[in-house]
């Protein structure tokens, strides 16, 4: 594994992901300035994410047949511009298009920057892609803070450090990645070795377990600081602190979860780490106290977080032959996928009983993914 590049597509991972990871914390914000309920906060979550339902596959499927390093600080560059701008925006419409824009600019960046990742990992891939993952998770730490110090102490305007971040993050992963010599990472093919070949309906299977976890992902990061302020009474920066906190638990849980695959398997941590969210994420919105709810957010981190790096490298060889592809469903479409979910739980929670009985619904869908996962196989 050559740790000194996975450090730095993790960096940047990082840079691009800390948008997503900011827009929850953004939402409470923007909810006040402009009086939106929570299905119109569930509805921006979704503008984000939708985007990347059509076109990350697409530069997935670019990334295996036309690498270009260039994407990887593109990427970024629109994350942090369609995120930046949102700050500026007074209608909804173009609130809206702003974060498509954001979410354009993940798809780009992920199928490229797990190929990368996975090359560069050599024999470790599951520590390398939880390395990279982690930068990921790591953003959504950041995110929160950022919108804190910034639009907190400076109001809406302040998300321009959110296009600050992403234009220095950019120029330096270009300046680097672009001297890489990434062919010489790639394994070679032994003589007389039997071409890879992909595995679809494994591949199908794995998506539906990748599917209910984003769903679980997507809806927990969006509602969780308005959770904290309209279920429990707590001020904006308290929600928004329990996001960030449950976001560390998220990354020391997936960088472990990592480690524990390359020894165990990587069917095996998924599987685990299902059942084992299944009772706390159950229990979620039966606490009636802000501790008692802290308390839960360890255990569902760890089941939440510790199959990611998991996912993609299963992903990646059931698709042995596209990669990017690959990538760019687990990290993109099951993403998206999850992301419409957001809306039809901001329905639930304004129609029938607050954001408690939606978080019921998320128990239901840790069971369905959980499901999915026993039937998981080997990779040929």
């Amino acid at each position: 594994m050559e740790l000194k590049k996975i450090l730095l597509i993790s960096l940047g991972h990082l840079s691009c992901d800390l948008n997503g990871g900011a827009l929850p914390a953004l939402l409470i914000y923007l909810a006040a300035a402009h009086n939106f309920d929570y299905q119109t906060c569930g509805a921006l979550a979704f503008a984000y994410s939708a985007v990347s339902s059509i076109v990350q596959p697409l530069f997935g499927l670019v990334a295996d047949r036309l690498s270009r390093s260039w994407f990887i600080p593109l990427g970024i560059l629109l994350a942090g511009f369609g995120l930046g701008s949102v700050g500026y925006l007074e209608s909804y419409t173009a609130i809206f298009l702003a974060l498509m824009l954001c979410g354009v600019g993940g798809a780009v960046f992920h199928p490229e920057g797990a190929r990368y990742a996975n090359l560069v990992s050599g024999s470790r891939k599951g520590a390398g892609l939880s390395v990279f993952s982690v930068g990921g998770n790591s953003g959504f730490v950041v995110g929160p803070l950022i919108v804190t110090l910034a639009v907190g102490g400076f109001g809406l305007p302040g998300t321009a450090a959110f296009a600050l971040v992403a234009l220095c993050m950019a120029s330096l992963l270009y300046w680097n990645i672009s001297r890489w010599n990434i062919a010489a990472a790639a394994p070679v093919k032994a003589a007389g070795a039997a071409e890879p070949r992909n595995d679809w309906a494994a591949f199908a299977i794995l998506s539906g377990a990748v599917v209910s976890r984003s769903v679980l992902f997507l809806g927990f990061n969006t509602y969780l600081p308005l959770y904290w302020k309209n279920v429990f009474g707590q001020p904006a920066h308290v929600g928004n602190a329990m996001l960030a906190l449950f976001c560390i638990f998220g990354v020391v849980s997936n960088l472990l979860g990592g480690m524990a695959a390359d020894r165990w398997g990587f069917r095996r941590a998924i599987r685990w780490s299902g059942f084992f969210t299944l009772p706390f994420i159950a229990l979620f919105p039966l606490a009636d106290n802000p501790y008692a709810a802290a308390a839960l957010l360890l255990p569902i981190a760890v089941g939440l977080y510790a199959p990611f790096s998991s996912m993609v490298v299963l992903g990646q060889r059931y698709l042995a032959k596209n990669m990017g592809f690959a990538s760019g469903i687990t990290l993109g479409v099951a993403m998206s996928i999850g992301g419409m979910s957001a809306p039809l739980l901001g329905w639930v929670a304004d129609n029938y009983g607050g954001l408690p009985v939606a978080m019921h619904l998320l128990a239901a869908v840790t069971l369905v993914g959980a499901i999915f996962s026993l039937f998981l196989r080997k990779a040929a």
